[in-house]
């Protein structure tokens, strides 16, 4: 999970008499009532005392959101959970931001963040009330960010303002490092956080109670950068870099009309990369026509490219033009190309060479202006080898060859995926504000969907019909996809110790029961006691 993942509409839950963002029931208060309240409590004790009371409330918000987000995602690093409390502070409407710069070091869990906020709301209250101030007034902002990540690191980190809009700055700016990284220059400020050794102590305890997250590789600082060129017409986000290499490609190649091999396995996209390259091509304002090659009879598969004369075979009752002369200026598509004969292979071999075609029951060749892009699930070298493809159609198909990587390889790919289909879905089944519950997000990355994205839309039209209230939970999820394909060992490139093995299995099945420990208990046949010792250890 990353924190650019959280969405306000997955974590909350809005019924009538109740606002519930996952386990915690909140109250909404209009911003002028609280700005109301911040007034009297700095009229009747002062605005050092307010100021400390304001700052931990804020702690323990930030330390309660920690708490709630380490519960129900699998954060990718230490990384993406700590921005996770900068993410869930926009989501909540409290202020845009922008990391101004981030140093982590994880072995030490020493940190400083320069953060700085837009729209503040708390100096909006403050304003509102008590006009502008001589000092910062971003106290619970501050609090929250001082709890939520201290929750993180499982040690004191506190975030100082020095430019506040509530005191006539145009944006606010914070800092935040861990105690030992301030120095003494942190003291002053201590006094604002008073009284919350004890709940530290609690932090430390409460954050060993939930079950380990899986490390995995820390940023990538090779990633792959896509502008606004490369977006264009590109119907979702792209966050993989096995996929962004492929759009590199395909991106390059619709410049040109060479012939295009698109391989990859059933269901993870061919066409509709097919269909990127021809939108970004000088042909896209012609035809795109797709062909599945194995779907038709031999001699229905000639007749529907290359078309035919009247009389050419019974039931030619009248000339009809073929999908290579229907397609003039545009691109074909011919899907499973390694499904069609040998005398269909000797045909389309000329087409790509004289770009030319005759129809059946005529002499005279007809030229064509297309583009062909082919596509298969197969293994043409090795269906040459058992002369079942002429190698030299192989070689004009494959000018350019893209392999299409399968959704297990692009795993950071299925979030905007599953948004993009859900939104899809919701207005073809039309269904009203049809949205992912937060809690299926982990659910549908750890799946290994070998069915690739037909399987993963399928999937999710699935679970929408069966949802209730428009939310797709991971109990819809699992009433479609086998989960007996959650194998353990397909997410392993290396093999398991015991311990190491029992680990990934608890997490599985806490996964499945979403995070329901007494349920967990019960299906692994343990006590729920021996289970709160393991997720302890």
């Amino acid at each position: 999970m990353k924190a650019q993942d959280l969405k306000l509409n997955e974590l909350v839950d809005i019924t009538e008499g109740r606002l519930n963002i996952k386990g915690r029931d909140f109250v909404l208060h209009p911003k002028n009532a609280f700005a109301q309240v911040r007034k009297d409590i700095v009229d009747n004790i002062g605005i050092e005392e307010a100021h400390r009371i304001f700052t931990r409330f804020g702690y323990f918000h930030g330390h309660s959101d920690a708490d709630s987000m380490k519960d129900i995602f699998n954060w990718d690093n230490d990384e993406e959970f700590i921005k996770a409390s900068l993410q869930l502070m926009d989501i909540q409407g409290r202020a845009k931001y922008k990391i101004d710069n981030f140093d982590y070091h994880e072995p030490s869990s020493s940190i400083n963040m320069e953060i700085t906020l837009f729209n503040s709301k708390e100096a909006d209250e403050h304003l509102y009330q008590l006009g502008e101030s001589e000092a910062p007034v971003c106290w619970m902002l501050t609090g929250y960010l001082s709890g939520y990540i201290s929750f993180c690191l499982e040690k004191d980190v506190y975030f100082k303002e020095s430019k506040c809009k509530g005191k006539g700055d145009e944006v606010c700016k914070l800092t935040g490092k861990d105690k030992n990284s301030w120095g003494n220059e942190i003291t002053p400020t201590l006094k604002h956080f008073k009284s919350l050794s004890e709940l530290q102590s609690k932090v430390q305890e409460l954050s060993r109670k939930l079950r380990k997250m899986k490390k995995k590789a820390r940023h990538d600082s090779g990633d792959i950068k896509l502008d606004d060129s490369y977006r264009k017409n590109l119907f979702v986000e792209v966050r993989s870099k096995a996929y962004k290499k492929v759009l590199k490609i395909a991106h390059k190649v619709a410049q040109y009309d060479s012939t295009l091999l698109v391989t990859g396995e059933t269901g993870a996209g061919k066409e509709v990369l097919a269909k990127y390259i021809h939108s970004n091509s000088h042909r896209s304002e012609g035809p795109f026509t797709v062909v599945n090659c194995s779907a038709l009879p031999e001699n229905l598969l000639e007749s529907e490219l290359f078309g035919h004369k009247k009389g050419a075979f019974t039931g030619a009752h009248e000339d009809r033009i073929g999908l290579f002369e229907k397609a003039n200026q545009g691109t074909v598509f011919l899907d499973e190309i390694g499904d069609i004969s040998e005398k269909m292979q000797i045909k389309l071999l000329r087409v790509l060479q004289e770009h030319e075609i005759t129809r059946l029951g005529e002499n005279e060749p007809r030229e064509v202006d297309i583009r062909v892009i082919a596509a298969t699930n197969r293994n043409l070298e090795k269906l040459i080898e058992q002369n079942e493809f002429r190698e030299d159609l192989y070689y004009r198909l494959k000018i350019v060859k893209i392999e299409v990587p399968p959704l297990r390889d692009r795993n950071e790919d299925i979030i905007p995926l599953s948004r993009h289909l859900v939104d899809k879905i919701s207005e073809e089944l039309e269904i009203d504000s049809l949205t992912l519950d937060a809690t299926s997000l982990d659910y549908l990355q750890t799946y290994n969907w070998p069915g690739n994205v037909r399987e993963l839309e399928n999937a999710i039209e699935g679970a929408a019909v069966l949802c209730e209230n428009n939310t797709i939970k991971p109990r819809d999820l699992r009433r479609v996809i086998n989960v007996d394909s959650f194998n353990l060992w397909d997410k392993q490139d290396r093999e398991l110790t015991l311990d190491e093995l029992e680990k990934e299995y608890i997490d599985y099945i806490l996964d499945k029961t979403e995070g329901n420990k007494s349920e967990a208990a019960e299906i692994l046949g343990i006590d729920p006691s021996t289970l709160w010792r393991k997720l302890k250890e």
